[in-house]
C-alpha cells in the first residue's frame, strides 16, 4: 500500500509539475508571438517610411529640374517630416529587434530548461 501511495503522489506532483510547466510555455510563446508581431509592424513602418522618402525626393529632384520654387519648398519640408518620421520608425525596429532577441534567447534558454525537467519528471515516473 505505501508503495502505491508513492507512486500516486509521485504522479500526482509530476503531473502538476507538467501543467505548470505548460503553463509557462504558454505564455512565453504567447509573449515572443507579440515581440515578433511589434518587429513585423515597426519593419513595416520602416519600409513605408523609405517608399515615402523616395517618393518624396524623387518629386525634389523633377521640381529642382523645372525650377518651381513653390513645389521645391513644399517638398523639403515634407523631405525633412519625412526623414523625422523615418528617423523614429528605425529607433523602433531597432529596439524590437533587439528585445526580439534577447528575449528570443531566454525563451529558449527556458524552454530547454522545461523540457529537460519533463524528462525528469518521466524517468522518476517511470514513463
Amino acid at each position: 500500500m505505501e508503495d502505491w501511495t508513492s507512486a500516486r503522489q509521485s504522479t500526482t506532483g509530476a503531473a502538476q509539475r507538467a501543467a505548470v510547466r505548460s503553463a509557462e510555455q504558454a505564455v512565453s510563446d504567447a509573449w515572443i508571438g507579440q515581440l515578433v508581431a511589434a518587429e513585423y509592424e515597426a519593419q513595416v513602418a520602416v519600409e513605408i517610411c523609405t517608399r515615402v522618402r523616395e517618393r518624396l525626393t524623387a518629386r525634389l529632384r523633377v521640381a529642382e529640374q523645372v525650377g518651381d520654387p513653390l513645389t521645391i519648398a513644399e517638398t523639403r519640408s515634407r523631405l525633412a517630416a519625412a526623414d523625422r518620421v523615418c528617423a523614429g520608425a528605425l529607433d523602433t525596429y531597432a529596439e524590437s529587434r533587439d528585445l526580439l532577441a534577447a528575449q528570443l534567447d531566454r525563451w529558449l534558454h527556458a524552454t530547454r530548461l522545461r523540457f529537460r525537467e519533463s524528462e525528469d519528471d518521466r524517468r522518476a515516473i517511470g514513463w
